[in-house]
């Protein structure tokens, strides 16, 4: 008995597959459809994308992982911390952010690293000019309150860790309005 050789598809053959419905394309890869798409599953379908350990899923991609947006993958969105640089190159063809992140502020998903639920919310909150943003956000703040335990207090501290960073006052605002919508009183002054 010989060892059988994975099959290979050819890039024409796989977005053939994709619209013949089969399969769904993740980021770099193909899932087949009845994979069950949790945040691993997301996350590991982006890693071929990524090409570095140190670059970190950020922002529309991050809240695609943790399930918050129903539509397929946005465009990559990644960040690298600015302790932990990459070379420019990469850098540019990824079009990732130097940020400014602490070690608590991201997490692995095997071996991906994407930042917390509440660094993505908080991220949303301030950068993000997406039309669907508020039903983003309200999606995200009742998966987060519901399976993670989010709560006022955490959204409070986290907002206010960092008290010169762009945009706060423009996501406090934002997280109040969807947490009304979501009908959680989620932030407090």
């Amino acid at each position: 008995m010989t060892p059988r050789t994975p099959l290979r598809l050819t890039d024409t053959e796989l977005r053939a597959a994709v619209l013949d419905g089969e399969l769904l394309p993740l980021g770099g890869s193909y899932l087949p459809l009845d994979v069950p798409l949790d945040p691993r599953a997301r996350a590991t379908a982006l890693a071929p994308a990524l090409g570095d350990d140190r670059v970190i899923i950020a922002g529309r991609c991050a809240a695609w992982v943790w399930g918050w947006t129903d539509s397929s993958c946005p465009t990559l969105c990644c960040c690298v911390s600015s302790r932990q640089r990459i070379p420019s190159s990469a850098r540019r063809a990824l079009a990732a952010r130097e940020v400014v992140i602490d070690l608590d502020e991201t997490v692995r998903l095997e071996s991906v690293a994407i930042t917390t639920p509440l660094r993505t919310l908080l991220d949303l909150a301030r950068h993000d000019e997406g039309d669907d943003l508020p039903r983003v956000l309200v999606s995200a703040l009742q998966e987060a309150v519901v399976t993670r335990g989010l709560s006022a207090e955490r959204i409070d501290e986290a907002l206010r860790r960092r008290p010169g960073a762009a945009h706060s006052r423009r996501a406090r605002a934002r997280l109040e309005r969807a947490a009304a919508e979501a009908a959680q009183p989620l932030l407090t002054r």
